[in-house]
């Protein structure tokens, strides 16, 4: 690091901030792995960019994923840099929960007998619905090379990410291999609306025949004039083919009487023959194999033939083939049948979700609109065992419904779909239908009740089925959307500022882009080694993770300036230096305010940031504009100058981001104005209620187009103090009680008062709420407002109960209370009493 960074170059200091960024660095790429190994379902691409990642993760330039056979040894591995042979070694490993070794000579089975591959070892296990996947080993043999906590860690979280998604793989490869039909039409179905209507559906039924069945010829015979429609067809033509002698077959005629592909074609039965009545060149000339033939029929319309023949020396077939063929044949039919449109809006509407419960909601109503349904239940059964008191999350479309008023048949009948297979259409009674499909969380259930009780067709099944496989691979992409965005959006507040404020501080933020919904804005509340307490917004230039990247780096190095020397402008001085040298952080702004907590002296300097509004207890507003320069990194030594201000009892500071006051067509100043007036207009409202306010009045129309940080802080902050329920607490307590008015600027008399009224509500619970349980509590917590005091006395005791009859000669002190306060209430319940006391500024 070279002299340039000033503060920030060698000693602890620097190496603080060297951790950091690395730390940062670790976070960015751990982020790119699991985004990366997340967005594919093919199980070999995915298991691969798992090896990847881990290698880009801890720098090991050898690494293996082992994979378990079903007897629980290691079938295969994924290797990169070493052989398999070599994987097998390290595979002989035990790892247990994990393992980290910086020799691996020393760990059994290496001995002095087997010389170890390997220096360090890190070998982490994958586990996949509580099921052991594998293993994921890195090893290096660089000299002195060891694999660190951090390493380790981060290999962990990518095996964590990792398991899910091989598990979202295996459950696609398991639905797609269960379902071949279903994929099948879906492709058709496809081909209807992208491709050409005479050939390409035609040609995909053939091919997906073929592989099927697994066949080595398959033809597909359609009437020579295709207006022509049953008894008319006189003529079969072969007008589509694949496999074996596809040229030499392709335009062969086959008369409808007298051959077996007529007598299928009139008859609509498929068949099993090893024979053919009428000689096909190029397919029954070829020697004697096992065929099947299938008729095309959709709608009672004869539209072709497909004969599918297996190899010579393969087995015949069997019924099984038949029941597979000829399903795909009907539905493949009736899929060419179906208009080229009808599944468009369940596509849109699956396209333009942004969740997977808007997705489902959405799908649900488009289905009860594609068959006029009376309604449509969406059922979410989640993984895990079921029991009888299982309550599924439901979607209903149409009549109302909530999942314990259904009748009883129906949530049987739902019931036994989630336990069947997946993508198989059940009509039980006329007039309803249903199918189970692959959800992201477990199974999903569709349940469909008809307007009338007509029977559900084979046209509505085969509909039902594509459309039930479009809405899960729908909600599958969703759901990864949905899991991208909170990796994305855990990285987001991580690095964006803390989540818990110190006293008198609120913050509220909200990210503008979609989908991921991150951003380069930031906030941090510092404590700083002399008592100060230093607040810092910013914005980096741009949307979405490249921005919150380095929005983390430049927020990380603002914090450590600051560690160093206290000094706002100081501090925008280093971050010039650093912004200028980090790709993406020029034009950063930021503005920087130093508080003493006890004087309310405030010291600020801004780069090139909207300046900070101090609204006073009175209403009057103050723009802290005095230490506006330009934003980072656009010159080098550029001065930067510090305003100062004291902030009086009551009053405000807000810091925020463009993004809450820039409008489209509006000058800034005109925003900041309208910023102003409302916050002095609600100066009253306690801190949380007035950040909430603010966010929502100045909200426009369509929501937030930019990032937003809103950071407040209320001068005093609140006094918080506990102690054990001990009267000799009663004299500190009182002495920060008073300090903590004085802060606040409340007048010496209401000081006097307000003393006296906590002191009797600070006896009563130690001597009334504890009398019996000297082991709890008492805090006191007081808020300053505009024109009063808030203070609220708890302890975690019990009092006697408040409907007995007083006591003569005691029980004084809450008649004294409420003769000194403006307003007090006591509340008693089983976790002890709080006492509300409101007392006047003046």
């Amino acid at each position: 690091m070279t002299d340039d960074w000033g503060e920030l170059g060698g000693g602890p200091r620097g190496a603080a901030f060297d951790d950091l960024v690395a730390d940062r660095d670790q976070m960015r790429r751990l982020v790119r792995a699991i985004v990366a190994i997340g967005s594919h379902l093919d199980l070999d691409v995915t298991v691969h960019r798992i090896v990847d990642a881990a290698q880009e993760l801890s720098g090991a330039p050898y690494a293996a994923l082992g994979m378990c056979s079903p007897e629980g040894t290691f079938g295969s591995f994924v290797c990169s840099g070493i052989d398999d042979e070599t994987a097998r070694l390290l595979g002989d490993v035990p790892l247990g929960a994990g393992l980290r070794l910086d020799d691996i000579a020393t760990h059994p089975p290496f001995d002095a007998t087997r010389a170890a591959p390997f220096k360090a070892l890190l070998a982490i296990p994958i586990v996949v619905r509580e099921a052991n996947f594998g293993a994921l080993y890195l090893a290096d043999d660089r000299p002195g090379r060891v694999f660190t906590a951090a390493e380790e860690s981060a290999v962990r979280a990518l095996a964590t990410a990792a398991a899910a998604a091989i598990d979202n793989a295996r459950l696609f490869e398991r639905e797609r291999e269960s379902a071949k039909w279903t994929k099948a039409s879906r492709e058709i179905t496809t081909a209807l609306l992208s491709g050409d209507p005479q050939t390409g559906p035609l040609q995909l039924i053939v091919n997906l025949a073929l592989d099927l069945a697994d066949a080595e010829q398959a033809i597909l015979l359609v009437p020579r004039e295709p207006e022509s429609h049953g008894a008319d067809v006189d003529t079969l033509v072969v007008s589509v083919t694949a496999g074996r002698y596809a040229s030499e077959v392709i335009g062969r005629e086959v008369p409808m009487g007298g051959s077996t592909t007529g007598g299928v074609a009139r008859r609509g039965l498929p068949l099993i023959t090893d024979s053919f009545q009428y000689p096909i060149e190029g397919f029954t000339d070829v020697g004697e194999r096992s065929a099947i033939v299938m008729p095309l029929i959709a709608d009672d319309v004869m539209l072709g033939v497909i004969a599918v023949a297996r190899r010579p020396h393969q087995p015949p077939f069997g019924e099984d083939y038949l029941d597979l063929v000829s399903d795909f044949a009907r539905h493949a039919a009736l899929a060419l049948a179906l208009t080229a449109g009808r599944d468009n809006a369940l596509n849109r509407e699956l396209a333009g979700a942004d969740t997977v419960d808007e997705a489902l909601g959405a799908a649900a109503e488009e289905l009860r609109r594609l068959w006029r349904a009376r309604r449509v239940l969406a059922v979410t059964f989640p993984n895990g065992p079921a029991t009888t008191e299982t309550v599924p999350r439901m979607v209903s479309a149409g009549a109302e419904a909530c999942w314990l008023d259904l009748p009883t048949d129906v949530r049987r009948a739902v019931a036994d779909l989630r336990d069947g297979d997946l993508l198989s259409p059940t009509s039980v009674h006329p007039g309803t239908a249903g199918i189970a499909l692959a959800h992201p969380v477990g199974v999903l259930v569709v349940w469909i009740e008809l307007a009338d009780e007509r029977p559900f067709t084979l046209e509505d099944q085969t509909l039902l089925t594509v459309l039930a496989g479009r809405l899960s691979a729908g909600l599958q992409r969703v759901h990864r959307v949905d899991q991208q965005r909170e990796t994305a959006l855990a990285l987001q507040h991580a690095i964006l500022g803390p989540a818990d404020l110190p006293p008198g501080f609120t913050v509220r933020y909200q990210a503008a882009s979609a989908p991921l919904e991150v951003g380069g804005d930031w906030y941090d509340v510092v404590d700083l080694d002399d008592g100060r307490i230093a607040m810092i917004v910013g914005d980096c230039v741009g949307h979405g993770l490249a921005a919150a990247t380095v929005m983390g780096q430049v927020r990380s190095a603002c914090r450590a300036l600051l560690f160093g020397n206290p000094s706002p402008s100081a501090a925008l001085r280093g971050m010039d230096r650093f912004a200028a040298r980090l790709s993406g952080a020029q034009c950063t702004t930021a503005v920087i305010a130093v508080l003493d907590p006890s004087t309310g002296e405030l010291v600020y300097a801004s780069a090139g940031h909207p300046p900070p509004i101090l609204v006073a207890a009175d209403g009057s507003v103050r723009l802290l504009d005095d230490a506006h320069t330009i934003a980072l990194g656009l010159r080098a030594d550029w001065s930067r100058r510090e305003g100062r201000v004291t902030m009086p009892a009551g009053a405000t500071v807000v810091l925020y981001t463009d993004g809450l006051v820039e409008r489209r067509r509006l000058p800034l100043e005109q925003g900041i104005a309208g910023a102003a007036e409302l916050i002095a207009g609600s100066r009253d409202a306690a801190l949380d209620d007035l950040a909430d306010g603010v966010m929502t009045g100045l909200e426009p129309d369509g929501g937030y187009q930019d990032d937003v940080v809103l950071l407040l802080y209320r001068h005093p902050a609140p006094l918080r103090l506990t102690f054990p329920p001990d009267a000799g607490q009663l004299a500190p307590a009182r002495a920060a009680l008073r300090a903590w008015l004085t802060t606040a600027r409340m007048a010496p008399e209401r000081t006097m008062e307000v003393l006296v009224a906590a002191g009797e509500a600070v006896a009563n619970a130690i001597e009334h709420g504890h009398r019996h349980s000297p082991d709890g509590t008492v805090s006191v917590a007081a808020t300053a407002m505009v024109d009063h005091v808030h203070l609220v006395i708890t302890d975690t005791g019990a009092w006697k109960d408040p409907q007995q009859p007083p006591d003569v000669h005691r029980g004084r002190g809450i008649g004294i209370m409420r003769a000194l306060m403006q307003d007090v209430t006591i509340a008693y319940d089983s976790s002890g009493t709080t006492i509300h006391l409101y007392a006047r500024m003046a």
